[in-house]
């Protein structure tokens, strides 16, 4: 009896230690650095030239800006500009010029399309861009988190 109690609790110990053990792999696009994001944009004045299906950069929020994305009228998308590849990685990403809504990490060379949530489209990175939320009140656009 205490022979299976033993083995029990080597057994459990090993799986609970696999479970825990952090790997290089499995930990990539994990954590983005927290950063609070709480700033208004006037949709008539400040995003009068984004049109319908075009993205801004917004320097100096996020932790590497963001990528604010117009879906539609009324339907904003906001997205930070680091790369997810790896949470110490810390590259922001830029507009790739021969694709439209196409944004491309200079280091991996990981690309991540807008129009489809930021998702990863190329390259080593398999998590999409960090999304902050974006509403609407009036005609002011709220970009938190």
């Amino acid at each position: 009896m205490k022979k299976i109690s033993l083995i029990l609790s080597v057994v459990f110990f090993m799986v609970l230690g696999s479970l825990v053990t952090p790997s290089c792999d499995t930990n990539q696009g994990q954590i983005i650095p927290y950063v609070r994001v709480d700033f208004y944009l006037l949709l008539y004045a400040d995003l009068a030239d984004l049109g319908i299906g075009s993205s801004k950069v917004i320097s100096g929020e996020g932790v590497n800006g963001i990528i604010l994305y117009r879906e539609s009228d009324f339907g904003f998308y906001a997205y930070d500009r680091t790369c997810t590849l790896w949470p110490e990685h810390d590259e922001a990403v830029v507009e790739d010029s021969t694709f439209f809504g196409v944004f491309e990490c200079p280091d991996c060379g990981s690309t991540y399309l807008l129009m489809n949530g930021a998702e990863p489209n190329s390259g080593p990175a398999r998590y999409p861009l960090v999304e902050y939320h974006a509403s609407i009140q009036g005609d002011v656009l709220h970009i938190y988190n």
